[in-house]
């Protein structure tokens, strides 16, 4: 049965190339484009899934309730898992989790400057499924000075590959055994890191606080199966609230398995990262289904063609049902001559793909046995969806009609055809708009005003004991002549990430509280982020207040802060993470977090014995050359560390990555959406101008002109992309609506971008049109009035 229906199938296929060909590359098209998103959202979905205990483990965060709402965070008391697991019978072993930042390792005669170490509890390895190639799980962590390195690094320091037992320095001052080898982490792991060390070494030489209310570690929980979450979550804010008495914080639990797409914090509720997956998915199911509709269409434009054929069948006692049988397997057949292209398309674009997304994900995945269940399943699927009308509709036809010469013109057929051309262009009209409004929002986030000037300005992280050179390298580095400014602070700009909820000043109601954040800067901070002072001044080494002392130091805050108090605060006592002093200034308001964040209140103190960075503002002229300046006075200091710096522009380019990303995956979806709508209308005005070939005769005979023919072939489809215009216009808007939301700092949403979309939608189907239009109208009358 099959053979016969792949015999007719290509019989057909043959007979009308034009049809065929725009038939199967638009199934194929279409299916290419439905995969690698499938293979996106696979990726997306199989994060942290390797870990053997996945299903048992949590990550424990907090919601802190406070006067404005509850502040989420995944940061968590230094001291709460051993407590935890000890007290609560539900957590089998816990480990804490912390990056050590900045670290400057020596090997030899050779430094390095690395960020990603991290420090964990022994049980750690037991907890997570990372493969260790060298040492043992058991030992590997429990001395003080113990170090695990991933394979990567371990190739980087020891390219003989003997690591475990060799020595290695931690900022000149401490030596630790490689004690382990592991495998470097799955590209589709929530953490990644470098290398390990111990939670007790990080206790003794970076930072620890045995308060329960200072929040800086990540603790992650192993617990029994199937525990009573609500239950162990009450247990463990019962224990928080009696080693933090009055606390409001209340301890929840986080699935690990669900880290990737649902973590979040502040005074978010949930996360935007799912919206991603569901956008994505319908953009794979709706280029499908554009796919899809080109068959049907050509198929049912088509039907005219096998009219005679279904009629003699009908009449020798073909059934319909053997009928529908016959036409979706040749549906199916279609199908499958389609998935042949698109995993030739597939294997061509997986690499383009990769590198737009930011993947690894290889065309094997492909050969994995859910994938290939997958793919058959949209075989069948889009076989199915393609064949179901042209096979309902062609089986119905009745012998007697087809067989008799007929003049009725029944407009059934072409209203349907209208009605998925129409759905065609919605989506990709749809596609279009808002491909350009991620542009615009996108644009818009690149081009706001931070607060601050970005441009030349460079950092250089001091970490650890180098702070203790601060003032040292900031004086040799303030004598470049190129260098505009030079500063410090305790954080890089724009990410200050210390806030507390403890804060006070004369007049505050006492029953509302307040998240502020918090940042130690140095002398000529403001003058060289040329971050603007609305109200009194900024801090003055002439000034002696204005340097920090014990718990006493001058503040300057920015405007949200000045809100919050009312009136003008400068000049008012303020009390703030146990400092006292007084507001000298009110800064203008600056992004001093992440800019999809709302500028919240800032308050900030000068004491540069603290600041781990230095901040300069270069000269724009020759900045090669005063980079080298800058390396060769670092070298002179510190010559065995590395000169480690980053230009301030460049980092705000990388946080916007994830929009550029999903930009760039609309923007060639949009155009193959298109595309693929185009091939179907060309199809449909090739058919449309074969009908009417007599009628064009006659016409061009009585005095048309070619500009008059091809006007009327393409006044139809014009007509059905303008409906299109106004059905994807109020959808299009409400989507991305939606997602604009998700932004503190948004786009408004102009009828520009409807117009420009709608006319680029409009002027490609003109012109698609148009093409066979003019060729139909050129034709010489004599040959259209011989037709048939």
């Amino acid at each position: 049965m099959f053979s016969h229906y792949f015999k007719i199938t290509i019989r057909s296929i043959l007979k009308q190339k034009g049809y065929s060909f725009i038939n199967v590359v638009g199934l194929g098209i279409g299916m290419a484009c439905s995969i690698l998103i499938l293979l996106w959202i696979q990726d997306e979905l199989s994060y942290d899934l390797f870990h053997e205990k996945v299903e048992n483990i949590y990550r424990l965060e907090e919601d802190q309730h406070q006067g404005e709402g509850v502040f989420h965070t995944s940061a968590t008391p230094y001291p709460a898992a051993p407590v935890l697991e000890e007290e609560v019978p539900e957590i089998i072993s816990s480990s804490r989790y912390d990056w050590l930042g900045e670290t400057y390792v020596t090997v030899g005669d050779q430094s390095f400057n690395e960020t990603g170490i991290a420090a964990v509890d022994p049980a750690f390895l037991e907890i997570f499924s990372y493969e260790l190639l060298e040492g043992e799980k058991e030992t590997a962590l429990q001395d003080i000075n113990s170090i695990i390195l991933t394979k990567e690094l371990s190739n980087k320091y020891f390219p003989d590959g003997n690591a475990v037992g060799k020595m290695i320095s931690f900022n000149s001052s401490t030596q630790l055994m490689v004690t382990g080898v592991m495998q470097d982490p799955p590209k589709n792991s929530s953490y990644d890191f470098d290398a390990l060390i111990t939670i007790e070494y990080f206790k003794k030489n970076v930072r620890w606080s045995e308060s329960w209310g200072n929040n800086s570690i990540r603790t992650f929980l192993l617990l029994v199966d199937n525990p009573d979450i609500k239950k162990v979550q009450d247990h463990m804010t019962d224990i928080l609230v009696r080693n933090n008495e009055g606390t409001k914080t209340k301890f929840v639990l986080m699935p690990y398995k669900d880290l990737h797409l649902y973590s979040y914090g502040g005074f978010a509720t949930s996360s935007n990262r799912p919206a991603s997956l569901y956008i994505f998915g319908l953009v794979a199911l709706f280029v499908l289904l554009i796919a899809c509709i080109n068959f049907m269409n050509l198929s049912t434009a088509k039907s005219a063609k096998r009219a005679k054929e279904i009629g003699m069948r009908k009449v020798i006692g073909a059934m319909r049902f053997g009928l529908i049988r016959q036409f979706l397997g040749e549906s199916i057949i279609m199908s499958i001559l389609g998935v042949v292209i698109a995993l030739l398309l597939v294997a061509v674009l997986i690499d383009p793909f990769n590198e737009i997304t930011r993947k690894e994900i290889l065309f094997d995945r492909l050969l994995d046995t859910k994938f290939l269940v997958g793919i058959i399943l949209i075989t069948l699927f889009t076989g199915f969806v393609a064949g179901s009308y042209p096979a309902l509709y062609l089986s119905s036809f009745r012998p007697i009609k087809v067989l008799k010469p007929s003049t009725d013109k029944s407009t059934k057929k072409s209203t349907f055809r209208r009605v998925l051309v129409v759905l065609q262009f919605t989506i990709s009209i749809t596609l279009i708009i808002s491909t350009a409004i991620v542009f615009s929002q996108l644009d818009f986030m690149r081009k706001k005003n931070l607060g601050f000037d970005k441009e030349q300005v460079v950092y250089i992280p001091l970490k650890n004991e180098l702070n203790k050179s601060y003032e040292l390298i900031k004086n040799e580095l303030s004598a470049i002549p190129s260098l505009e400014n030079i500063t410090g602070s305790k954080d890089r700009p724009g990410m200050y990430g210390s806030n507390s909820w403890g804060i006070d000043w004369d007049g505050k109601d006492p029953d509302k509280n307040y998240l502020v954040g918090y940042t130690i800067v140095d002398f000529n901070y403001f003058k060289t982020m040329d971050i603007k002072v609305k109200e009194g001044r900024a801090f003055n080494k002439d000034f002696s207040m204005d340097l920090a002392e014990d718990s006493l130091a001058n503040f300057v805050i920015n405007e949200s802060m000045a809100k919050i108090m009312g009136g003008n605060p400068v000049g008012k006592k303020l009390e703030f993470v146990g400092v006292k002093g007084n507001i000298i200034g009110i800064a203008k308001d600056f992004h001093f977090v992440d800019i999809s964040v709302e500028i919240g209140p800032l308050a900030m103190v000068c004491y540069p014995p603290l600041c781990s960075y230095i901040i300069a503002k270069l000269s724009p002229e020759n900045v090669p050359n005063t980079i080298d300046e800058m390396e060769t006075k670092w070298s002179s200091i510190l010559p065995n560390y590395p000169f480690n710096y980053k230009f301030l522009d460049e980092e705000f380019d990388q946080r916007f990555r994830s929009e550029e990303r999903m930009f760039e995956l609309l923007k060639y979806f949009a155009a193959m959406a298109i595309i693929i709508a185009c091939l179907g209308l060309f199809g449909l005005a090739s058919y449309s101008a074969e009908q009417r070939t007599k009628e064009i005769g006659i016409r061009k005979t009585l005095g048309a002109t070619e500009l008059n023919l091809t006007a009327l072939l393409c006044k139809e489809f014009v007509i059905l992309v303008l409906i299109s215009n106004l059905i994807a216009y109020p959808l299009s808007y409400y989507l991305m609506s939606n997602w604009l939301n998700e932004f503190a700092y948004r786009i408004d949403i102009t009828a520009w971008v409807f117009l420009f979309s709608g006319a680029a939608a409009l002027v490609v189907a003109v012109i698609t049109v148009s093409f066979q239009a003019v060729k139909t109208s050129l034709q010489n009358p004599v040959n259209s009035l011989r037709y048939e």
